[in-house]
């Protein structure tokens, strides 16, 4: 019981986060390109499948956070990317690409962390 309670601690202090960058490209290497970006939320589950906490999309690049409410899906990695498309004035998201990573090894697979790793090319 005491190392469930650590657990769950120790994921409290590593609240989730939801980030995203825009990094420009050179016009030489994609001609028709303005920028690629990036967008990453992730979020801790106990035994993969319950909720404790996750990345906020609505509040990405500053580190809130939702209790018990599973914001890690590829939708809102997309939502997140389709909001920095229309700040730096992009008109077309193409080359989408998700991908999730699951970890638990570190607490004996009692709190486990998925991250999903989104990515773009603006046009």
């Amino acid at each position: 019981m005491k190392k469930i309670l650590f657990c769950l601690l120790s994921a409290l202090v590593l609240c989730g986060c939801a980030t995203t960058q825009v990094k420009s490209i050179e016009p030489a290497r994609v001609s028709d390109a303005k920028a690629v970006v990036f967008a990453e939320n992730y979020g801790y589950y106990l035994f993969g499948c319950l909720p404790i906490i996750c990345g906020d999309p609505e509040e990405m690049n500053d580190c809130s956070l939702t209790l018990f409410e599973d914001t890690v899906k590829v939708e809102n990695n997309a939502k997140m990317m389709e909001r920095e498309a229309k700040n730096i004035g992009a008109k077309e998201i193409a080359d989408v690409k998700h991908r999730t990573n699951w970890t638990g090894s570190f607490s004996l697979w009692i709190i486990w962390k998925q991250v999903m790793s989104s990515n773009a090319t603006l046009k």
